[in-house]
């Protein structure tokens, strides 16, 4: 039998891409990503929450409802109307599920997931609210055809547990627990005659006598505001924190030193190709974010020449890596033009990273003119988000 996150990975089809993104006006590539990482973080907060006895009734009750529609998992779209989710019993159910397992944390999840991913945080927490019915549709399928108990169920997640546990990116870890997964997760066999043993009461107190103690002296030690102003290490560490924030670093395996805004594509493109359980396919494309052209023109700007560099020291750092770079465009004009303009800008993105030291062999450019929107070509902003080059890893 498949993994639950095979299962749920087969849910996630073209059509429901190509939907979320015209809903979102996000790419299917950020949605595909978010969505792959989404999963194993609720299977990974399910997982931390089996030694509760009390939160594994709940997560029970709430997969044994009849309001739960496992065909979902086979037809996704029906959880999709007008402008996002569709108001149903089976989305209900799935907000209370992130619910009891995030608490006051959901927000917390929908940034990072967004981070992640590259995306709004509101579309962020749209594909939360997605994934989340897909997983119940999964698990109760597996629930009601195998009679399981809470044990039962716990038995299940910890049998996939690596196969979750690699799958969910850092950045979600520390949320919500997930990040004590591989310390403290229970062991499912004995789940049934663990007992969740009481805090001695003199713990909390002393914790508590402790924590005070630090803050006053850390107080009586804290610098004149005169002085924290002409504090130079602390701005420089400020500014740093900052800085982290907004940018990514990696050393490649060819030693080069990578350095790009956290949104960007290379990151997208560097955790995708370190990630050994996301496999090339169709619908994993990446958008180049600082690449301009000159108006109606396949001419390359000047200030394209950072990012394109990147992305040509990390084809270089991982030489297994063969891309494809699709040109679109929005639906102004000439089809036929428009056409022979995103094969031009394709493959002038091509031919930069060529002469930037990628082999040919390695690199395909394909033109789709306005086939493909990302957005609503209606609006200035839509025409805006059309209008661009993206990458698909075609093997890695």
């Amino acid at each position: 039998m498949a993994t639950i996150l095979d299962s749920l990975r087969n849910a996630v089809t073209p059509d429901l891409l190509a939907r979320t993104s015209s809903l979102l006006g996000e790419t299917e590539g950020g949605i595909s990503r978010a969505l792959g990482a989404a999963f194993p973080a609720i299977l990974g907060a399910m997982m931390n929450k089996s030694g509760d006895a009390g939160t594994m009734r709940q997560l029970m009750d709430l997969l044994g409802d009849r309001g739960v529609d496992a065909s979902v998992a086979r037809n996704p779209l029906s959880l999709l109307a007008g402008g996002g989710l569709a108001k149903s019993s089976t989305t209900d159910l799935g907000g209370r599920l992130l619910s009891t397992l995030f608490g006051s944390q959901i927000s917390g999840v929908s940034n990072a997931l967004a981070d992640h991913a590259g995306i709004k945080s509101s579309s962020a927490s749209t594909l939360l609210g997605l994934a989340a019915p897909l997983v119940m549709a999964v698990l109760s399928d597996r629930v009601r055809s195998g009679g399981l108990s809470a044990s039962g169920l716990a038995s299940l997640l910890a049998s996939q547990r690596d196969s979750i546990v690699r799958s969910i990116p850092a950045v979600l870890g520390p949320l919500a627990g997930l990040g004590s997964i591989g310390a403290a997760g229970p062991v499912a066999a004995d789940y049934a005659s663990r007992q969740i043993q009481r805090p001695k009461a003199w713990i909390p107190m002393t914790i508590a006598a402790l924590l005070a103690l630090a803050a006053l002296w850390s107080f009586s030690r804290s610098p004149t505001r005169e002085q924290a102003a002409t504090s130079e290490p602390a701005r420089l560490a400020a500014a740093v924190a900052k800085q982290d924030a907004t940018t990514f670093t990696r050393k490649l395996p060819n030693d080069f030193e990578l350095k790009a805004p956290a949104t960007g594509i290379e990151r997208q493109i560097v955790v995708f190709i370190e990630d050994q359980n996301r496999q090339a396919d169709s619908t994993a494309w990446f958008n180049f974010d600082r690449l301009l052209f000159e108006t109606g023109s396949a001419s390359l700007k000047p200030e394209s020449k950072e990012q394109l560099q990147n992305v040509a020291e990390i084809m270089k750092a991982y030489p297994n890596v063969k891309a494809r770079i699709g040109g679109y465009t929005d639906n102004v004009g000439d089809p036929d033009s428009n056409l022979k303009l995103s094969q031009a800008r394709a493959q002038a993105v091509v031919d930069e990273l060529v002469a930037l030291g990628v082999s040919r062999d390695r690199l395909t450019a394909e033109g789709y003119g306005d086939q493909h929107p990302v957005a609503d070509n209606s609006t200035e902003q839509g025409r805006q988000q059309n209008r661009r080059i993206a990458m698909r890893v075609t093997e890695k």
